[in-house]
């Protein structure tokens, strides 16, 4: 996932129902085997399947390290339907369905997040590609700090999904489309409204946790801190986080 190029930003400007039937029409084939994909009950740490959204009349957005892996494990028994934005729905979901379904998502703090995306991945990821993109594109930074300072700006994180803005994965034609952001930080409290939303008792664990100590706050340097700041100054005005707000803690 990289930005939008030009045709797609055009092209998300039409109907729900065209943008559909035109997918459907043109795309037969991929549209046909994502329709399938809804009838498959899948179940493992590392499978994707969209039968749970239709089960629970949900669309999760999961946001790379977010508390996705957690929750959607939980609520689904595999991994959902992954890191895809919620645009990309539009193509699965008729305009009925889409409207009808629940459309959440989680955040992050974006310092909090770009900490926990680069331990991740330096300690291997989630799957050997992982493990591979690190090693072409991060391994060489001999420290986060030394990370931020030479790699981190507007065009190197859309290179790797877990940089993208957290914005780009519910938004469409730069409107938030999910009905709920749910905050990471507020993670328990959040479930449990989930659980009543979908009638649900999810049962919490912790998944995909990077190793690095837990206050993010500790790796950053001033000059670090504003280049952050800058480079996700959507992310940070969309969802009301700051730096130094110390409720803004991890819970998982």
């Amino acid at each position: 996932m990289g930005k939008l190029s030009f045709f797609e930003k055009i092209f998300l400007k039409l109907p729900h129902s065209l943008i559909y039937n035109l997918y459907r029409f043109f795309r037969s084939k991929e549209f046909n085997k994502k329709q399938e994909e809804r009838k498959i009950i899948v179940k493992g740490k590392e499978k994707y399947s969209l039968k749970g959204f239709d089960d629970n009349e949900c669309i999760f957005i999961h946001i790379p390290k977010a508390g996705g892996v957690s929750l959607a494990l939980n609520l689904f028994g595999n991994l959902g339907y992954g890191h895809r934005p919620i645009y990309k729905y539009l193509y699965i979901f008729n305009q009925k369905e889409f409207k009808k379904y629940f459309k959440f998502t989680f955040a992050r703090n974006p310092w909090d997040r770009l900490v926990s995306a680069y331990f991740f991945l330096k300690a291997g990821g989630f799957h050997k590609e992982d493990a591979e993109w690190y090693e072409m594109h991060l391994s060489k930074y001999k420290d986060f700090e030394d990370f931020v300072l030479n790699w981190v700006n507007e065009d190197n994180i859309y290179k790797g999904i877990h940089f993208i803005p957290q914005y780009e994965f519910i938004t469409i034609n730069s409107k938030v489309a999910v009905d709920k952001i749910y905050k990471i930080e507020e993670f328990n409290n959040s479930v449990k409204e989930i659980n009543e939303v979908l009638n649900k008792d999810i049962l919490l664990t912790h998944e995909n946790k990077s190793k690095r100590e837990k206050d993010y706050r500790t790796y950053y340097s001033s000059k670090t801190q504003k280049i952050v700041e800058e480079v996700y100054k959507k992310d940070i005005l969309l969802f009301g986080y700051s730096f130094s707000d110390t409720s803004h803690k991890s819970e998982i």
